[in-house]
């Protein structure tokens, strides 16, 4: 079976010869682990992209305080500024570039990438997905986020308190986002992309950071101005979003999401495993990175892929295994996970 077969049969509910495996390459594993990450995803490559060899990152000394320690400042192309204390590892938002309702209205989004625009870079990006179709399935990110990207820009507090308030000034600014983001996924359809992944937080550990009719006013038919073209299209969409979610299963059916990328550790697995099922859903299962992945033995990790397994069992179809190395990961830890989920 080709990765591209294991990839549609996962994402349909098909059997498989062995789990699909899809990689998120990040810069922190090479950091900590330099040519031996390489080298393991070389010898077990995954299914979602053709393997490439990363290159170990260097950090200059001015990356580190009196102290020894990691500490970098960094503005963005949002104008955001993040402060950064673990390399490769999400930072703080710090400098929010929009702090008043006057700077809401003037705010300009960065340049979309170059294929939205129709001329030479677009002819190259679709050929492209054409010879990237013929061995994968042209799963492409759109970076549609709301919680996310206008907490980074207008800051986490005052941005609930603009949903809150419903005024008229973030309203037209979520209008202005959605048209930013519909611009680069209606490119993404017409040069050929099978599916289009979304990622926004909408959950903390215990329940949803909003309440669900706050997300029905503000959020979903945002997304679901989003999503609809793609529905059109006959494509994929693909959800991730941390903390518990399940509230907003039905609203996520409804905008016509198939599949999802969920914090697994935050639900009983059986649980999301019928919830899943029940929806339709397929789902990318993320082993439990910040106890079992950072502080547990390889005999943990092992019994954490085969309890994985043994609940939504993958090989029937419906799911596959992401992994994604954070910093801390021992990497023997690393090895056995991706070994045992090969050995399925």
């Amino acid at each position: 079976m080709t990765s591209r077969e294991r990839v549609m049969n996962a994402l349909t509910y098909k059997k498989v010869d062995r789990p699909a495996v899809q990689y998120y390459y990040s810069p922190v594993g090479y950091y900590e682990h330099g040519e031996k990450l390489n080298d393991l995803y070389e010898k077990y490559p995954g299914d979602f992209d053709r393997f490439s060899r990363q290159p170990v990152p260097f950090l200059p000394a001015e990356s580190f305080d009196q102290d020894g320690r990691y500490h970098v400042f960094a503005k963005d192309d949002w104008g955001v500024i993040w402060e950064y204390r673990v390399y490769g590892m999400m930072g703080h938002a710090m400098g929010f570039p929009i702090k008043s309702f006057e700077d809401m209205a003037e705010y300009k989004f960065p340049p979309l990438p170059d294929y939205t625009r129709g001329n030479q870079a677009f002819n190259g990006f679709k050929n492209w997905i054409s010879g990237y179709k013929k061995d994968f399935f042209a799963l492409l990110g759109s970076g549609a986020a709301y919680m996310e990207k206008i907490s980074a820009i207008r800051g986490f507090d005052n941005f609930l308190m603009d949903l809150y308030d419903d005024s008229a000034e973030i309203n037209n600014f979520m209008d202005r986002i959605t048209d930013y983001y519909l611009e680069n996924i209606l490119a993404l359809i017409k040069a050929g992309a099978e599916g289009i992944s979304f990622g926004d937080d909408y959950g903390t550990q215990n329940g949803l950071i909003l309440s669900k009719d706050l997300f029905r006013h503000a959020i979903k038919p945002r997304l679901k101005k989003l999503t609809e073209p793609i529905k059109k299209a006959g494509l994929h969409i693909h959800f991730h979003s941390c903390g518990r979610v399940l509230e907003l299963f039905d609203d996520f059916k409804d905008i016509g999401v198939n599949s999802v990328w969920l914090q697994m550790p935050v639900y009983d697995m059986a649980e999301l495993r019928n919830a899943c099922r029940e929806y339709n859903f397929s789902a990318a299962l993320h082993p439990d990175r910040a106890v079992t992945m950072t502080r547990g033995t390889p005999e943990d990790v092992r019994e954490l892929v085969l309890k994985i397994n043994e609940v939504f069992k993958p090989k029937d179809g419906g799911s596959w295994f992401y992994v994604e190395t954070d910093t801390g990961f021992p990497f023997e830890n690393i090895k056995t996970l991706v070994e045992t989920i090969y050995s399925i």
